[in-house]
């Protein structure tokens, strides 16, 4: 996975600057983070996702047990000009993670990277819960896998009706938000799927902060 470290320091901030992302609640351990990537920024995400193959999505299952259906750019070896690029999103991205530090009280030293998604029209992604790699967490161990703890979602398109993120058991649907991070805890208590898209297409960072 591509991974963004910086040993948990938080982020740097100009003399003067004020801060202004808070986590909004959305529901139960349920966050979103706006204005966190600028226009400009997304844009430039479009214009390199542009420029690179999207692949269909990984074997696996959801808990309904159907694949999803949207394609994805991994960034377990990013290329330099996607690793440029993760560069300019990580930054702000630990601006999300000092809150969330704040709010749970534990020092999160890594962003791992998964994947740029992209969601064409009638493309979803069904049900299903973050945090295993492997079957349990006994085989990660002995792997060496870190535990997965914050899923990170986040949108760089605006032009497209559907794509909300639904938690059944929360009750709680999201639409995601141009520039914007949707946060939740990665593992069971937080299953989720992302409806299918109606209209255009949505793009997304999938991202996890690990301890």
């Amino acid at each position: 996975m591509g991974v963004y470290k910086d040993n948990g320091q938080p982020s740097p901030q100009e003399p003067g600057t004020v801060v202004k992302q808070t986590l909004k609640p959305l529901g139960t351990d349920i966050f979103m983070i706006e204005n966190l990537w600028e226009p400009t920024l997304c844009q430039h995400v479009l214009e390199v996702a542009a420029c690179c193959e999207f692949l269909p999505p990984p074997p696996g299952f959801s808990l309904t047990g159907a694949l999803r259906s949207n394609e994805v750019l991994p960034l377990q070896h990013p290329s330099t000009l996607l690793e440029s690029t993760l560069q300019l999103l990580g930054q702000p991205l630990t601006i999300a993670r000092d809150l969330l530090a704040k709010r749970y009280e534990v020092v999160f030293s890594h962003i791992e990277f998964y994947a740029i998604e992209r969601f064409r029209a009638g493309q979803s992604h069904k049900r299903h819960r973050d945090g295993l790699v492997l079957t349990n967490r006994y085989a990660e161990l002995a792997q060496g896998i870190p535990a997965r703890d914050v899923t990170l979602i986040g949108c760089f398109s605006d032009e497209f009706e559907g794509g909300e993120l639904l938690f059944d058991r929360q009750s709680v649907k999201v639409k995601p938000v141009l520039g914007s991070v949707i946060a939740f805890p990665a593992c069971y208590t937080h299953p989720y799927q992302v409806l299918p898209v109606l209209r255009g297409c949505h793009y997304s960072l999938t991202a996890w902060l690990l301890h």
